[in-house]
């Protein structure tokens, strides 16, 4: 059976002032579009069709360069379903998003193609640097055979950019066009010199026995202000020295233990790279200790 709502209903003598409270109650919710963030929600399935029938002939309107600020008001796509969300934070290039009509602890990540656009009213708080074209040094996500990938801008000619990707050698790095590559959330960052300080190094293993992952200590490597290196992997240190470069950020050794190395920062990790060097014949990452 099909029901029909009529938002002027035709006078009936005995139930005529019920009827009109009713059916004026009814085109009122159905002319609401969304509900206070604050008013709770009686299950999922209730947000998920309250958002789809709020948003049916609503084009949803993106923030420029696709960055979102903590505070928007939004609409997240999670498992194929659309849900009310305000983005609380940005966490190593992924969104933190607080699910509205939820308790605080209704929290998520979501990555940037999962942020559909701004809730239908609010423009959001987007940072006009993140406008901005790409340059050397920005870390990006960058899009290689259909997947994205975190990358950074070692340099650009004729309106392509290499990039580097983040934990692979030099060998995969690639020329992309501006349409491959977006921004991290929050806008452009750029990727910081190393400071100068001591760093500890690890391999990582899988244990299978025990079903956790083990961490192998390597020594620290200490970078002075004045170009020169320690290797504190031996009784007696390695000395050296070492020149970054300003467009990739990475760091090469010349001399000790560590001669021939190179250190490649790890793509939103501060004060964390990757080092290799002929000498230890394998990869390790370092971070400040």
């Amino acid at each position: 059976m099909t029901h029909t709502l009529r938002c002027l209903p035709r006078p009936r003598p005995l139930r005529r002032l019920m009827t009109l409270i009713l059916t004026l109650v009814a085109c009122t919710a159905s002319a609401q579009t969304l509900r206070d963030p604050a008013v709770p929600y009686g299950s999922w399935g209730e947000a998920a069709r309250e958002t789809a029938a709020a948003l049916q002939g609503v084009t949803l309107v993106k923030a420029p360069g696709g960055q979102y600020q903590p505070g928007d008001a939004v609409i997240y796509l999670d498992d194929d379903k659309r849900y009310r969300a305000h983005i609380v934070s940005l966490q190593n290039g992924r969104y933190e998003v607080h699910y509205d009509g939820f308790g605080p602890t209704w929290v998520t990540y979501a990555d940037a193609q999962e942020i559909l656009g701004y809730q239908p009213g609010d423009q959001g708080k987007a940072s006009v640097a993140a406008t901005r074209g790409f340059r050397v040094g920005d870390e990006v996500r960058a899009q290689r055979g259909g997947k994205w990938y975190d990358a950074r801008i070692v340099a650009a000619q004729g309106g392509q950019f290499k990039v580097h990707f983040d934990g692979e050698g030099a060998s995969a790095d690639a020329w992309l066009t501006a349409r491959n590559l977006a921004f991290f959330p929050g806008g452009p960052h750029v990727t910081a010199p190393l400071k100068p300080g001591k760093y500890a190094c690890n391999t990582q293993s899988y244990d299978t026995a025990s079903q956790m992952t083990v961490f192998n200590p390597k020594g620290s490597v200490v970078l002075s202000a004045k170009g020169s290196y320690q290797y504190l992997g031996f009784q007696t240190p390695s000395t050296g020295t070492f020149k970054t470069d300003s467009a990739s950020r990475t760091v090469s050794f010349q001399g000790g233990h560590l001669s021939g190395g190179v250190a490649t920062p790890m793509v939103q990790r501060l004060g964390r790279f990757y080092l290799t060097a002929p000498r230890i014949g394998e990869r390790w990452a370092c971070g400040a200790s």
